[in-house]
């Protein structure tokens, strides 16, 4: 009788095809692939679409001085705007977010744009032509809806870029969007030194969105379309290998190590949660606080320019900080923490702020540590997600951020004509915010920060 044989071993690449490698070794070891010319040019090039489509859909030099246009040109009051026009935008917001998680995978990335982008264009429509307080309600609702689908664009380029690029791919994605945001603060800020009418701004408002709704529709169709990054399990193999068991054993350990500390994901989305809930309350009653301090503020336009140039100064910074210093749960830890510390501060001197130069250069701050905080933490929140899985992850803390706003909103409105007491709130929820990271460094160490290569192994 012929003895048995073992099977034979895998062997290196120089000496087998990677068609052999991968069914033999794949399904046990990480495998580094390397990203080739062709794929690195389509994720360049996607990029860049996302890049064009972020700027000119935030190109609207309307943006700044909406609150002017609706109680001069329209004429509303301060607190209708304040109290049954803003707050359509929160409830919008919910009842769109309570969809998007179900359906975000399943429908086409192009149509999620193309929505976004349309959502966009009925707000201008609304804007010009509406007359009614309802028409102004609806345009609040139409904002919400292309508001909300911007949480696809945002995690799109994930799909696109290695792990270890999530840093620069998001700081580049954001810093489209800011910049075209600057650029209709400075752009809206000189017509209105100009003397050029609110309505102009709004029709090229309204231009600008048409183009992205155009550049929209270069999107791939299918997420399926998009790049993957290279998965790490393909053939079975002998389930009672040494290297399988090794990592059942890893598995269980890691079980273990988790019960005795707190996961990155819950802080990291409990911090996006906060910031964006925030920052969203700020962005809808700031200027109703600059009109309280006076009717004519005809600096709108250049102070929300500040407001998105000082946040893509930062991320600009932290990118180049990051390239160079190795990441570190502690580290995160302390960046989490100061930056809470700082913009609740903020917001407390923005809720006390006795002139409206302090609360322009308030508002210029709380941008610059937003945008900072942001996106830091929608990076490392893409790290804890499977390939398939950004769009639903960001859209269940959009959920929650939307929730908690909405709820925040229903408190309030009605119950104060002043400004005041929405960005009090504000202070207070950033305070819940840095309690909680108090609460838990304090009883928990944190879980160590995964490797970008165990992620791949991991989660895909």
């Amino acid at each position: 009788m012929p003895p048995i044989q073992s099977p034979p071993r895998s062997k290196p690449h120089s000496e087998s095809s990677m068609s052999d490698y991968y069914q033999q070794t794949l399904n046990y070891a990480p495998v580094e692939v390397e990203r080739n010319d062709s794929a690195a040019s389509t994720s360049a090039t996607m990029l860049l679409r996302l890049c064009l489509y972020g700027f000119f859909i935030e190109l609207k030099p309307s943006e700044a001085y909406l609150n002017a246009f609706l109680t001069i040109d329209k004429g509303f009051t301060n607190v209708v705007t304040n109290e049954e026009i803003y707050p359509w935008f929160t409830y919008g917001q919910l009842a769109m977010l309570l969809v998007m998680p179900l359906v975000v995978e399943r429908v086409p990335y192009r149509s999620v744009l193309l929505i976004e982008s349309l959502g966009f264009l009925l707000t201008r429509a609304f804007i010009l032509w509406g007359t009614s307080l309802f028409l102004m309600q609806l345009m609040q609702v139409t904002y919400a809806i292309g508001t909300v689908s911007k949480v696809v664009y945002l995690c799109m380029i994930y799909r696109e870029v290695s792990p270890e690029e999530y840093h620069s791919a998001t700081a580049a994605v954001w810093a489209s969007s800011l910049a075209g945001q600057f650029v209709a603060g400075l752009l809206g800020q000189l017509l209105v030194w100009l003397g050029v009418d609110l309505w102009w701004l709004n029709y090229i408002s309204l231009a600008n969105v048409c183009i992205a709704f155009a550049l929209a529709f270069s999107v791939p169709e299918h997420a399926a379309e998009l790049i993957q990054v290279p998965a790490t399990a393909v053939a079975g193999g002998d389930e009672t290998s040494p290297e399988d068991l090794t990592t059942r054993r890893r598995k269980r350990h890691l079980k273990l190590a988790k019960a005795r500390t707190w996961q990155w994901t819950n802080f990291l989305a409990a911090t996006w949660i906060t910031l964006k809930c925030c920052e969203s309350l700020s962005s809808n009653y700031i200027q109703n606080r600059w009109t309280s301090f006076t009717e004519e503020t005809l600096e709108n336009g250049v102070v929300m320019a500040l407001y998105t140039a000082s946040g893509a100064l930062i991320m600009w910074i932290l990118t180049c900080a990051g390239q160079r210093k190795a990441r570190s749960a502690k580290s995160l830890q302390w960046f989490l923490f100061s930056g809470s510390v700082i913009i609740a501060g903020l917001s407390y001197v923005q809720t006390i702020a006795p002139s409206l130069e302090l609360s322009y250069g308030c508002y210029i701050l709380y941008g610059a540590v937003y945008y900072g905080l942001i996106t830091t933490v929608s990076a490392e929140l893409a790290l804890q997600c499977s390939t398939d899985h950004y769009a639903k992850m960001f859209s269940v803390v959009a959920l929650g951020a939307a929730s908690l706003e909405t709820m925040i909103t229903f408190l309030l409105q009605g119950t104060t004509t002043l400004t005041t007491t929405w960005f009090g709130t504000i202070t207070v929820v950033h305070g819940i915010l840095l309690a909680f990271y108090l609460f838990f460094y304090c009883r928990l160490e944190p879980e160590p920060l995964p490797d970008e290569t165990q992620l791949l192994q991991v989660h895909i």
